[in-house]
Formats: C-alpha cells, structure tokens, sequence
C-alpha cells in the first residue's frame, strides 16, 4: 500500500478532488490517470482507491507513487469506495472518474470557469464521449437544453453523463455522500437529492469519455438494474419536502419509472418482467391508452422482441 500526502494552495481558484474506484481494470487505469495528470488546471487532488484486485492493478498504481494519492484496500464496492475518497478529499469542487473512463483535455480549466461565471450553480455538467473498448470514439452524448428538474424526475430519464458532472462540496455537505444501497444508480439518486435545493446547469461541451465494453454495468446487467430503479423512484416519492408542482405530477412521474424499468428489462431478455412492468404503468395512468407516445412505450414494454410486435413496428414505420 502506498499514499500521497495532499498539500492543499490556498490560492483564489478552486481544488478540485477526483476520486476514481478501480477493481480488476488494469487494462484501462492508465488511461484513466494520464487523463487526469495531464489536466492543464493547475489544482487537482487526485485519489485512487484499488478495491481489491486481483490483476496487475498495484504494481501500476505503484508507477505513479509520489503523482497520485491512492490506496489498495479489502473490497468493499464502488459507491462506499468513492464515499471513502470524498471524505478524505480538500476540494471544494469533486466529483469521482471510474476507471475505464477518462477526462478530456481541457475539461477541469472549462468545468472551473463554469463555476465561477456562474457562482449560483451547485453542480455542472456537459457532455461526453462515447468510445469501443479500445478508445475508438463512437459517438458524443446526445445535446441537451436547459436542465429542466421537474421534467428530469417526471420523465424519469437521467441526463446526466456521470464522468463529466461535477459537483461543489456545499452540496456533499447538504444532502449528504451517495447512497451505499446502489449499485447502478448512485449518481441518479444524489442528482435527485440535490436538485431539491441546488442548481443543475448543463453546458454543450464535452468533457470526459465514456467507454462501452462487456464489463459495463448499463450494458451487461440490465435486468438487475430495474428493481433498482423501482426502489428509487419510491424512496424518493416517500419524501415530505418534494415541492408541490412535482408531487402533483408524481403517477405521471412513476408512469415513466415503471415504463424505463420495462426497458431494462427487456434489455435483459426478461419480456415477462417487462409485461409486468407496462401493466403496472397502465393501471395507475390508464390515459396512457390515449397518449401516441405513452401508447408506443406501453406496446414495446408488453410486446418488445415478440414477432407480433416487430412486425407492427414494421407496419406502423412503413404507413
């Protein structure tokens, strides 16, 4: 095991604390840590916790010894890990970097100087970059207007590419560190959380890059996901400060859940845990009967990867 001493510049700007979890992905940590060294903002802590594994992780953690804090430790998981690294970290801007991911050039000086032209923004986040297993760019995120709130918890959509939002500490203070019970969607609960009370404020830049491989979870675990999801959405719904103008569209709001957790689902190949899910949807909001779009993902939720429906689909594309 081996650590860096942090030795904190008071200085004018910001120290901006990135965590970054790694387990058994030693295959694509370099790139992760040059990302970040090669940052042109000056004031970066950086943390690396290795949680547990089995490859050749240490000894290239070990490479870096006297650049980088990090640490080998029994596994524990990713969201207790980063929750770990930000109660040791000084920043008053963090945010975590998993290991198969990396920074843009540039991102940390663009991230910063959001923050402060804008010193009413509590968390900021833009876009990123899409790459293959091996770094190949495939595509970047989607643009996005203005974060709207109220429409990111009704739609139940998350917005918010992890690896290129960032968040002020006042924040971690307030609504308190991630949620330990998740596994998939630590990120979209704390945005659910602090959204209540803080400013969310997209800018049409790219950031980071996101890699799609086998071991990813949104691409290999998409059925276990869902009840997460589920469990998400009811927490939340269980709150007494929820402002009215959201708690009045909320079976709109678990609509959508259920309808997304129909996707997983079939995602996963679990289609009867699916149906289940569009028949929960149609029960509480039966309107969505009459609504094309609410229609659409009903049918691909009860009806998703049967013959009968993608030959409807074909159908209705074709008219």
């Amino acid at each position: 095991m081996s650590s860096l001493a942090q030795t904190v510049t008071h200085t004018q700007q910001p120290l901006v604390s990135i965590v970054t979890p790694t387990f058994n992905q030693c295959h694509f940590l370099r790139d992760t840590i040059e990302s970040v060294l090669s940052q042109s903002y000056p004031l970066v802590e950086y943390l690396v916790f290795d949680d547990g594994s089995t490859d050749d992780t240490p000894n290239i953690l070990a490479e870096y010894t006297g650049r980088i804090a990090w640490e080998t430790q029994p596994n524990m998981g990713q969201t207790p890990t980063i929750n770990k690294g930000w109660e040791r970290s000084q920043g008053q801007i963090v945010t975590w970097l998993n290991s198969d991911d990396t920074l843009l050039p540039g991102a940390l000086e663009k991230v910063v100087a959001r923050f402060e032209q804008y010193p009413e923004l509590d968390i900021v986040f833009g876009d990123t970059l899409f790459t293959e297993e091996d770094g190949r760019p495939i595509e970047q995120s989607k643009g996005r207007g203005v974060f709207d709130y109220e429409k990111f918890v009704v739609e139940c959509e998350n917005p918010i590419a992890q690896p290129s939002a960032f968040i002020r500490r006042r924040v971690v203070d307030d609504v308190g560190l991630l949620d330990s019970h998740y596994y998939y969607f630590m990120d979209w609960d704390f945005w659910l959380r602090a959204g209540l009370e803080h400013r969310i404020a997209y800018f049409p830049e790219a950031f980071s890059t996101y890699r799609l491989h086998a071991e990813s979870k949104t691409v290999a675990q998409a059925v276990k996901a869902a009840p997460e999801l589920e469990y998400m959405y009811q927490k939340f719904f269980s709150r007494t400060d929820i402002p009215r103008e959201i708690r009045r569209r909320e079976r709109r709001a678990m609509v959508n859940m259920y309808l997304t957790s129909g996707g997983y689902y079939l995602r996963g190949n679990d289609r009867k845990a699916a149906a289940r899910m569009a028949w929960r949807a149609l029960r509480i909001y039966p309107q969505a009967l009459l609504q094309p779009g609410m229609f659409h993902k009903l049918a691909y939720c009860a009806l998703g990867g049967s013959s009968f429906y993608q030959r409807g689909r074909k159908l209705y594309h074709k008219a």
